[in-house]
């Protein structure tokens, strides 16, 4: 009975078979082309995942602002332009300076002839006129000295940044003349800084007459101390923590 059953079975499979194609079908053959692309698809992977790092370098490399200068030459455009923006307040802050420094010097008597008190008064007054004049001289001086070599620095430091200069910047801003500017730039704002309270308490002394001349003149003379000293504990600070390296 199991045997009269599968007869039919049996007929379908050989009819199923004489359909196929007489060429026997290259199994092995197929195999071993599957595999050979297996293992091309898995080294491309692999060459492209041991690429990604390079291309991401380099793509970095681009946006930190290499250029022309070459891999080395490389650097951070977000911090040196930190460091070019504290620069340009310098010379604002110089900028600021002069300008008052300037309005100052317009509308205090600068010639001791214009003192007409007799006595001890006038010659306290004439020396007063006279260290206001050299103070204020030396405020506008200093300032005007501080904005331009900041100003000109960070121009000129913009400029080599714009055209991807990179080494040419870092050899411009590492030299040794660029950097005794800096610094002497920055001596010369803090001299701006001191001569200008000095002259601005001299001010309101010549502009003043009475009594309140001198106790003006001394709470001002006091609220500039305590900021003198607080600015050098600043840059005492500083220079111990930043400016060491």
């Amino acid at each position: 009975g199991n045997m009269m059953l599968n007869l039919p079975s049996r007929a379908i499979c050989k009819a199923g078979m004489s359909l196929l194609p007489s060429v026997p079908f290259p199994i092995p053959h197929a195999a071993s082309r599957l595999a050979q692309g297996v293992t091309q698809d898995m080294s491309l992977a692999a060459a492209t995942t041991s690429a990604f790092p390079l291309a991401k370098e380099a793509v970095l490399s681009i946006a930190r602002g290499g250029g022309g200068g070459g891999p080395d030459a490389a650097i951070d455009l977000t911090r040196i332009g930190m460091r070019l923006n504290a620069m340009s307040s310098y010379a604002l802050i110089s900028s600021l300076m002069l300008g008052s420094g300037l309005y100052l010097f317009a509308i205090t008597p600068l010639k001791t002839s214009d003192v007409a008190a007799p006595g001890r008064e006038g010659k306290l007054q004439r020396a007063a006129v006279s260290a206001f004049t050299v103070l204020i001289a030396a405020c506008i001086a200093t300032s005007l000295h501080t904005a331009i070599i900041f100003n000109v620095m960070a121009l000129y430091a913009n400029t080599a940044l714009g055209q991807a200069l990179d080494a040419e910047f870092l050899k411009f801003w590492e030299s040794g003349v660029a950097t005794a500017l800096r610094k002497n730039a920055f001596f010369s704002f803090v001299a701006a800084i001191q001569t200008f309270k000095l002259s601005f308490a001299l001010s309101i002394f010549l502009k003043s007459d009475g009594t309140h001349r001198w106790v003006a003149t001394i709470v001002a003379l006091g609220i500039m101390l305590a900021s003198s000293i607080a600015f050098w504990q600043m840059v005492g600070i500083a220079s111990l923590h930043i400016f060491k390296h």
